[in-house]
């Protein structure tokens, strides 16, 4: 299970999800380039660059051992870990399942409408949201930290586009909350034009509903693990 955090994200953000699912899959957080560990490296502004760094990470490390893959993208992450498959299979590596949580369909996403590009702005942006530390959020220090990837990541995602006719051969499991703000339920239903085996599912709850479903999505995907 390769996981690919959201806008601004890093690995460790990820932890419960890793130790939930790591029962029943060998799960690899991917740690973008900007943050945490690779904070000395510059942050990519484009989703197919971070997609293909990732996968070059993966066929040079050690899980690459030609079994089927699945992955698990949020919001952002779900767009990389599109395009991430698009690559993969293009190279003849199988993926069996790409999960997407709170995330717009790929030839949607270039119709959204950008972030705040302002500090204060983007800050009551992140807190609309939710899922970020309220700690980061009212340490003027650590966001002064963490703003230039999440600017670059909103860059990245905003200067996003993928055609209607982009295909996967993979099954595509898309899951959301039915109080998000920003994905509606036409832009989940909209990964249908991606593959031929898309189902979705909906929890209440937010853009970020799940970290009140960590368990529920663990169970989900053991029962598509077996379809």
């Amino acid at each position: 299970m390769l996981i690919f955090p959201h806008a601004g994200a890093g690995a460790s953000w990820y932890r419960q999800f890793s130790k939930e699912l790591s029962e029943d899959f060998d799960v690899i957080l991917f740690q973008y380039p900007g943050r945490q560990d690779r904070a000395a490296e510059p942050p990519l502004t484009s989703l197919q660059d971070i997609a293909a760094g990732a996968f070059a990470e993966f066929v040079a490390s050690e899980f690459n051992r030609g079994d089927a893959i699945t992955t698990l993208g949020h919001s952002m992450g779900a767009l990389v870990s599109f395009e991430f498959a698009r690559i993969a299979e293009a190279a003849g590596v199988k993926v069996r399942q790409v999960t997407v949580l709170a995330a717009v369909a790929p030839h949607r996403a270039a119709d959204k409408p950008p972030a705040p590009k302002d500090d204060q702005g983007l800050l009551d942006h992140l807190r609309w949201l939710g899922g970020t530390n309220a700690d980061v959020i009212a340490d003027p220090e650590l966001v002064t930290m963490t703003f230039p990837v999440v600017k670059a990541d909103h860059c990245a995602a905003e200067t996003y586009s993928c055609d209607r006719s982009a295909r996967i051969a993979a099954r595509i499991q898309v899951i959301g909350g039915d109080q998000d703000p920003i994905v509606s339920m036409a832009d989940l239903h909209g990964w249908r034009e991606h593959s031929d085996d898309v189902d979705v599912t909906v929890f209440d709850g937010g853009h970020f509903f799940l970290l009140d479903h960590v368990a529920d999505i663990g169970e989900l995907l053991c029962e598509s693990r077996i379809h």
